[in-house]
């Protein structure tokens, strides 16, 4: 019966340790999802509040991806140039989102939202480095 536990307890620690790597790209994939959502809704606030909500709803996700590693980069080296793209592509978008989110904050609607049509650019640019 020990064994059994054992063999058991053995199997279901390497099985964890291989499934973990792939629930680990699933984040990025999904935190990408809830940005693409979130931008959507940015471009079609027509008032501060909501555009407030939704530009922080896209910082939040752009911060867990960026906290995370992309699938097709997992293999790669941390110095790797594309996970050096990713990390200055992410950082450049928080940024960015962060202008729109102070814009936003001063009343300044119209401008705040052409701040936020800038990140359709940066996506474009990085997805394009990145061949995804």
């Amino acid at each position: 019966m020990k064994k059994c536990v054992t063999l058991i307890s053995s199997v279901l620690l390497s099985s964890a340790a291989l499934i973990a790597p792939a629930f680990a790209a699933v984040d990025v994939e999904d935190a990408m999802k809830d940005m693409s959502k979130s931008y959507r809704l940015v471009m079609k606030d027509a008032d501060a509040a909501s555009l407030k909500k939704d530009l922080t709803t896209l910082r939040a996700a752009a911060v867990e991806a960026q906290s995370g590693v992309p699938g097709n980069m997992k293999k790669q080296a941390p110095d790797s140039t594309d996970r050096k793209t990713f990390a200055e592509g992410m950082k450049k978008l928080i940024a960015q989102i962060d202008v729109a989110i102070k814009l936003t904050d001063e009343g300044k609607v119209p401008e705040a939202k052409a701040e936020a049509a800038k990140l359709k650019d940066l996506m474009n640019e990085y997805h394009a480095k990145l061949g995804v």
